[in-house]
């Protein structure tokens, strides 16, 4: 190696002296100071405790102190709750009289001579005497004789109002119904409905114990039918009554149209040939109403019609 070589550059080997001096010392001093900084800050650690636990002590006394002073705080708040209490009092009669003192005033100011007039309460006693007695009795009298006159009247206007009324009817509104062809002989139609007794519309069917023959009439609209009263010289015959809400009859009896209403025998053999039909209370409306006629009268084939009127 040159001088001054340190390692040899073919085997690697170091110079005498280069691994065993220097780097021996330096770990040595790298123990030495290393123990030194664990010692020190091993008793600064133990001095700090030893601080540490010398404070609280004293802390803990200091506190101590301060109780006292909140406690002596406290008394002197109890004295001042005392005489705000006292206070109130004082105020609350104090607008007491005020209030009073208005309503003296009120009534003064209205009538201003008549002081000591306006508080002796004169009216006080006059709405208590006419409250309970006078109006209570008078009142029942009253409407007692009003509601009975009321009754009264209107009892008596209401039959009247609702009676069956006669249905004007066209000279022309009667016809003859004839689906079987049973008509041998008809007079004028118009004579059961013209007003005169001594006229009648009358039927000879080709059946003498049948007649099968009915007389429709036109009401005009639809209208309640409640009777029938009709008159006739030949008495003894049989009617069923039906009707229609069609503007043209049904062609057949049997059509289903036709609304079964009610039968009547022994047509006209009371009370000197007239006879009266009751039908209902008349809601249903009809425009056509056909009486037909099943069997002949008592005294032959011919049958009859003097006057015939309907009522709705």
């Amino acid at each position: 190696m040159a001088p001054e070589q340190d390692w040899c550059l073919n085997c690697g080997t170091a110079a005498p002296g280069r691994l065993g001096e220097r780097p021996g010392w330096r770990a040595a001093s790298t123990v030495i100071v290393l123990a030194l900084l664990l010692v020190l800050g091993a008793v600064g650690a133990g001095y700090a405790a030893l601080t540490g636990d010398a404070k609280p002590k004293q802390t803990a006394s200091t506190p101590a102190a301060a109780p006292p002073a909140a406690a002596q705080a406290a008394p002197p708040a109890a004295t001042t709750q005392p005489p705000a209490a006292t206070q109130p009092p004082t105020t609350a009669t104090t607008p007491a009289k005020p209030k009073k003192l208005p309503k003296v005033k009120t009534p003064t100011a209205g009538v201003t001579p008549g002081s000591p007039i306006t508080p002796t309460p004169t009216p006080t006693p006059t709405p208590t005497t006419s409250t309970p007695a006078t109006s209570t009795p008078t009142g029942t009298g009253t409407g007692t004789g009003t509601g009975t006159g009321t009754t009264g009247t209107g009892t008596t206007t209401t039959p009247a109002d609702t009676g069956p009324k006669p249905i004007e009817l066209n000279g022309d509104a009667g016809t003859v119904y004839d689906p079987f062809k049973r008509v041998k002989d008809s007079g004028e139609t118009t004579r059961a409905l013209d007003g005169d007794k001594t006229t009648s519309w009358y039927v000879d069917p080709t059946v003498p114990t049948q007649v099968a023959v009915g007389y429709v009439v036109d009401l005009g609209k639809l209208q309640g039918v409640r009777q029938i009263d009709l008159q006739t010289p030949t008495p003894g015959f049989r009617v069923e009554i039906y009707a229609t809400d069609e503007t043209t009859p049904p062609p057949d009896i049997l059509d289903t149209r036709w609304s079964h209403i009610k039968d009547v025998s022994n047509v006209g053999a009371k009370d000197d040939g007239t006879q009266k039909i009751v039908l209902g209370a008349g809601t249903s409306k009809y425009r056509n109403v056909l009486l037909w006629f099943t069997q002949p009268p008592t005294d032959g084939p011919r049958l009859r019609i003097a006057e015939l009127e309907l009522l709705g």
